[in-house]
């Protein structure tokens, strides 16, 4: 899933990739790190673009990818660890990679920094690990970005993406922290193709959703961002201690993933709204997210 890229392209983009690793990241840990989350076709990358239009910012993309990031491994797709569990084998590679200790092709493939005092880091697999992230790093400055359910399914079904499933449905522990048995949860999950879009999104949203007030999140919804650009990017850089000067101009740049190519065209129907409300209500999220609204193309 994500931009994956043949021989050709690899070749023509090769000297900005090697261009982008060129830097010097002094930032001391954590401490240094501001962290935009959300699922995958939500708007993450828009959102940390717009954070760091005055590149300001190493920008490190997605670095819990299993398969681009080799610390990156052991992690799967809406990876859940109890908050409690702060000792956890895997807490130094999340230390680490949260910290941007990590360099590779796809990881620096949008920065423009060369020297670094703070970074963003961007990421789509990690939405159920924030409870975890949160519980260790209190001062950590986490962007949640959410996105209409629907719009997110189409998304996917648009550019012929699978729905992971099997990662999130294998994972007890966080089967058990969601309304619903795991039964009627996997019953959900036996739909159509645009279903099981629906119930990974819910299955990925879900958690820090519910408790994103206690987590301290700040919260990005997509939709609003694009109808009241200039009131959502003030709330968003308020929450920041920083100075939004020229982020509203630069909300209506495309991200740099706004533009991978669509496999086919989705129309979304009444009955699709229909069934995607039904899968919301049954995680509890309705009062959260407003389902079908932002079904049209953006």
């Amino acid at each position: 899933m994500g931009a994956d890229y043949g021989t050709a392209e690899r070749l023509r983009i090769a000297p900005a990739r090697l261009l982008a690793g060129c830097y010097v990241d002094v930032g001391r840990g954590v401490g240094a790190t501001t962290l935009v989350v959300g699922t995958a076709r939500s708007g993450s990358t828009w959102v940390a673009e717009l954070l760091n239009h005055r590149n300001e910012y190493r920008l490190v993309f997605e670095p819990f990818r299993s398969d681009r990031v080799r610390r990156a491994r052991p992690f799967r797709r809406g990876h859940y660890i109890d908050p409690r569990e702060q000792d956890h084998p895997l807490a130094g590679s999340i230390d680490a990679l949260l910290a941007g200790r990590v360099r590779s092709w796809w990881t620096d493939r949008q920065n423009r920094r060369r020297i670094a005092t703070r970074r963003i880091v961007k990421e789509v697999r990690i939405t159920n690990l924030v409870p975890w992230i949160r519980a260790r790093h209190r001062d950590l400055r986490i962007v949640y970005v959410v996105r209409d359910p629907v719009a997110v399914a189409r998304s996917w079904l648009e550019l012929g993406w699978g729905d992971d499933l099997d990662d999130l449905l294998a994972q007890e522990q966080l089967l058990e922290r969601l309304p619903g048995s795991g039964a009627a949860i996997r019953e959900l999950a036996g739909g159509e193709l645009f279903d099981r879009h629906v119930v990974r999104w819910c299955l990925e949203n879900a958690i820090p959703l519910t408790a994103y007030a206690e987590l301290g999140l700040h919260l990005v919804v997509y939709e609003r961002l694009r109808a009241e650009p200039e009131r959502e990017i003030d709330r968003l850089f308020a929450y920041l201690g920083r100075d939004p000067d020229g982020a509203h101009a630069s909300v209506r740049n495309p991200s740099a993933t706004a533009g991978f190519p669509r496999r086919q065209s989705v129309q979304i129907s009444e009955d699709h709204r229909r069934r995607a409300e039904e899968i919301v209500s049954a995680f509890g999220l309705t009062d959260l997210v407003s389902v079908g609204s932002g079904a049209r193309r953006a």
